[in-house]
Formats: C-alpha cells, structure tokens, sequence
C-alpha cells in the first residue's frame, strides 16, 4: 500500500471533511490559515530537508485541535471567575463573546438562608400557631398540633421548628408605650422621660434625640415586654412544648370551656333502649350554657353504650344538662328507642379555658427549609458543566491567541510524526540501519504541550478579576505614596 505523505503544499476545502469536526471550516480567517499552519508545521519538521510523513489531513487535524484546546482553556478560566455570577443563567443563551458582570444575586440568595432563620424575610415560610391555656395543663404537644394543622405526610417527616413563643399576640412596642393620642404627642409620659426608659415626641411635644437613641428606646422597651411583662416561659424538648408557671384557672372553676375531644361522656337518668345496634356520628350536644359540640353514639347489647365527642363546641360549663332526644336517634337508624339520652357535665369533662388565654408562637416546617435550598433547574446553569460557552470563532481570536494555536498546532504534530515514525524503530540498509527518532519527536512534543499550556494558564491567571484589582489596588498605592512627595503650596494672605 502506497500512502502518499506531505507533498510540500496543501489545499484547504471548506465542507470537505479535512478535519474531522468542521468547528471552524466556515470561518474565514481559520481557511485562508489552514494551509499557511500546515507549511509552517511541516517546514518547522525538516521539510524539504527531510520527509516529513503526515499528510495535510494531518495537520488540519491539529490544527482544529489547538483551537479548541484554547477555547477550553479559556472558558474554563470564564467558568470559574465567573460561576457563581452564572449560574441560574439558562443554558439556552451563549456566552461565548459575552461581557460578565458580577452580580450580588449569589450574596441574596446565601442572605436568604441568614434572613430565614433571622426571621426578616428568607426563602423559609414562617407560619402561625397558638395553644389554648388550660387550668392545670403545662405541656403542650406539638405533634398533634401538627396533625390538626395538616402537617402530614412528607411534610411532617422531619417536623417544625419553633422560633418564636409569646404570650397572646405581639403587639409592637411602639404602639403599646409609645401612642400619639396621649396628649404628650408621640411618646406621653415616655416622651418626658418619666418612664425611665428616655422618650422622644411627634409634632408637639418632643425631646430632640438622636435617631439611634430612638432605635434602643423601641429595642429596650421590646426587651422588656419579652422578660419582665411576659406571663409565661417556657421549654421546648422534642416536640412538647412545656409552659411556665403552670397555667391556673380564676375563681371556683364554675366557668364555660369545650368538651374534650375523644371523652366518653356519662348518661344519667334511664339508659334509653334501641331495637337496632350500632355506631352514628354528628348528634349535637347542645346544653343550656354550651353548643357546637358533636358526638358519635354507640348502641350495644340493644342499649346506649357509649357518646363519644367529636367536636368539641365552646361555652360548656359544670352541670350543664344536655339532651338528645329519641326521635334524633331513631331517625339516625337505631330502630325503636325507648327514651331520650340525658348527660349532666361534670368538671372532667370539660377542657377549661384559663383566663390567660392562648400561647402563640410562630414556625417553619423544616421540609421546606430542605427543599428551599435545592431548586430542579435543568434549563439553567447550576455547575460549570452545563455553562452556555460554545467554541471560539477563531476569526475574533488575536494575534496573541493566534501565536499560541500555531505553536501548539507544532506540538501536535510533532506528537503526531514521533507515533508515525516510532512504527519502525529501524529501517535496514545494505551493510546497515537508519534510526529513526520518533523519542525525540514524543519526548519535545509532549514537553512543549506542557509548557504552552502553562503559559496559557498563567497569563489568564494574571488576568483574573482578582489579579486585576490586586493589581489596581497597588497601582493606586504607588500613585499616593508618590504624591505624598509632591510639596504641597503654601498660600499667604
């Protein structure tokens, strides 16, 4: 077989399939260089002098390559100065002849997570709750209110997060201490300072204060509505939320409150009898005092067994009689019933609102802080992989860049004649042998790679935003100290 190799010149066609990509076959200036780079390459090989055994096809190929190795290590160096300010960009524009400016959005986004938990804004929703107090009841369990408040499911996997505890709503400071109808103007009492926590005024009756004087003022007096005013501490272990002191009811406990959920209430009087057994809900328990309340009844051995509560209704108090009558339950399908149902409320079972009122407290739940910090955004740059450069147009590369691709297209095809030759590592002759040095050719190809790529590299890093800055902070340094030495005029008037 009989392969011809560089013949000295070469013909370059665009579309031809000379380079096995075709990245660059339609810019202009990659054509009209192609066959110049292969000449150089050649003659830098010993051509005419020597055979040089590639074809243009050869070179062509190193060529491409060098282009898109400098393209690579270009925008890898973008990419990195560049990444964070990238990503969330889609992944549908390109970037190749793009200026990047940095952006503050990746500082707001890591705030966010900081203003999350800070409770001043943030990518974590907070959310509302609140326990009624009740006579005697310290602990408070958070995971039923979790499953009242349908907090179920994946959501509750890894549950929520109190951040805040205070007692009844919280009312901002200003408003409580500082109110412009107390004759004072903004600030009253406080305004004249009688309070003893400094004051300041509104339209017409003012102490002149600085503005952050006024700010520690509305922070003291915060403070203070949280550890001197506040009826309640508490404690927070797992998911039972335990209140300090406990809870007391006023007076002789005589007083309205709910039914308990779940309780099963006692029958008075005669047990009604039924012809029918079986369980129905949603018989109201209406009372002389309370209503709202339901029940599930339970019919058994052909008698009333059971009234369980299901709602728990509102304004129930000790001995409040409550009556269902025999013509609910027939129509409810317990056949004939002989009687009404008669119940007297006991203290048990009603669950007493104290005179406290509510604890409230504000929440995350943690599965959103999970998720919130994670986005599925496959159309937007997340990682340096999927950055939108494409390959350099060679045409808008430099003289500069252009040197480095010729140099490293040398390389290449040194690489390449080193393999070429290295097929054979002699060739006989009558009475002897010619060597041949393709370690040479492998050895000075692949050092001058290495070389050229790190020049390549330095030069970017010393043109990174960071360099660039170091470098004008030091420019303007210089500038100082030599004007420093500059006298300075004296002016006599």
């Amino acid at each position: 077989m009989n392969v011809p190799i560089w013949p000295g010149s070469s013909s370059f066609a665009s579309g031809s399939g000379d380079t096995p990509f075709g990245f660059y076959d339609a810019q202009t200036d990659f054509q009209n260089d192609a066959d110049k780079v292969a000449v150089f390459c050649a003659n830098r090989l010993g051509y005419p002098l020597v055979d040089v055994e590639l074809q243009s096809g050869s070179f062509y190929t190193a060529f491409e390559e060098a282009v898109t190795t400098y393209g690579n290590e270009l925008y890898a160096y973008k990419v990195r100065d560049n990444q964070l300010t990238l990503e969330g960009l889609p992944t549908s524009s390109v970037l190749t002849q793009s200026l990047i400016t940095p952006s503050f959005e990746p500082i707001v986004r890591l705030t966010e997570m900081y203003g999350a938990e800070a409770g001043s804004g943030g990518n974590v929703p907070w959310y509302s709750g609140s326990f009624a107090l009740e006579a005697g009841r310290q602990d408070y369990d958070l995971s039923t209110f979790m499953v009242d408040n349908d907090i179920t499911g994946s959501a509750a996997e890894f549950g929520i997060e109190v951040k805040r505890v205070f007692y009844q709503p919280p009312y901002p400071a200003s408003a409580l201490f500082l109110s412009p109808y107390n004759g004072f103007g903004f600030g009253g009492a406080i305004a004249a300072g009688i309070a003893g926590v400094g004051g300041f005024g509104g339209d017409f009756g003012f102490l002149m204060m600085p503005l952050n004087y006024d700010m520690q003022v509305i922070q003291a007096i915060g403070m203070n509505q949280m550890v001197r005013r506040s009826n309640y501490s508490f404690e927070i272990h797992k998911d039972k939320l335990r209140v300090f002191p406990i809870p007391m009811a006023n007076g002789d406990k005589n007083y309205t409150g709910q039914l308990r959920k779940g309780r099963n209430l006692t029958l008075t009087g005669t047990i009604p009898t039924t012809t029918v057994n079986q369980t129905s809900g949603s018989f109201a328990l209406t009372g002389v005092s309370g209503s709202g309340a339901t029940a599930e009844i339970t019919s058994s051995g052909l008698k009333i067994s059971k009234v369980t509560v299901v709602a728990t209704g509102s304004d129930y108090v000790k001995n409040d009689i409550i009556t269902v009558t025999s013509q609910s339950l027939e129509s409810a399908g317990f056949g004939t019933v002989s009687n009404d149902i008669t119940i007297k409320i006991s203290n048990s079972d009603i669950q007493y609102t104290c005179g406290a009122g509510n604890i409230w407290f504000q929440y995350i739940i943690r599965d959103e802080r999970i998720k919130g910090s994670v986005r599925n955004l496959p159309d937007r740059v997340t990682n340096v992989s999927n950055a939108p450069y494409a390959n350099p147009n060679y045409d808008y590369i430099n003289s500069i860049g252009r040197q480095w691709v010729f140099e490293y297209t040398l390389a290449l095809s040194k690489e390449m004649l080193g393999y070429v030759r290295g097929k054979y590592s002699s060739i006989p002759i009558p009475n002897a042998e010619v060597n041949l040095n393709q370690g040479d050719l492998i050895s000075a190809a692949t050092a001058e790679k290495v070389a050229l790529l790190e020049r390549l590299r330095n030069y970017l890093d010393e043109t990174s935003r960071q360099a660039l800055l170091n470098r004008r902070a030091s420019e303007a340094e210089a500038k100082m100290t030599e004007l420093q030495q500059v006298p300075y005029t004296v002016y006599i008037g």
